[in-house]
């Protein structure tokens, strides 16, 4: 990846909108777990995100997140033990991918998934064949701060 400067740096914070990968520069991979047959995953290049569900030879499913859209969202909790998230809004229909630390004091097993809503109803919500965390802090991303009603936990 290219060295990026800190005036750079600065304005793209200023505007909501860290890079994980720089454009023109690969996507990295920010999130991907099995849920069945398919594959659910986040990738990020120039500050957007985007969300992909399906198989490895075909995407059903992309969206891509800009944190000034207002079509992705982030939240962060503490349940039993730390908990994230990322909403990906596409019309009606959000699509929540999920990583929940859990905590062997409480009897929680960490766990992991894709939530699918329409409004504010649970219509889908499947987990990770395994356990699967995102690989960096989505409270670092510039991305706005989700409601309550669309938390996947």
């Amino acid at each position: 990846m290219k060295a990026i400067t800190i005036s750079a740096l600065v304005l793209l914070l200023a505007f909501g909108a860290v890079p994980i990968a720089q454009a023109g520069s690969a996507p990295a991979t920010i999130f991907s777990c099995a849920i069945g047959h398919k594959t659910v995953s986040v990738t990020s290049v120039g500050g957007q995100l985007t969300y992909h569900y399906g198989t490895a030879s075909k995407d059903e499913l992309t969206i891509t997140g800009i944190p000034s859209s207002g079509n992705i969202y982030e939240m962060s909790q503490r349940f039993a033990g730390m908990e994230y998230q990322l909403r990906f809004k596409n019309g009606a229909y959000s699509y929540i991918v999920y990583d929940s630390e859990g905590n062997s004091n409480s009897g929680a097993s960490a766990t992991s998934g894709l939530v699918v809503m329409e409004g504010t109803k649970t219509i889908a919500d499947r987990s990770c064949a395994k356990f699967s965390e995102f690989s960096v802090s989505i409270d670092e991303l510039g991305i706005p701060e989700d409601a309550d009603a669309y938390s996947a936990m």
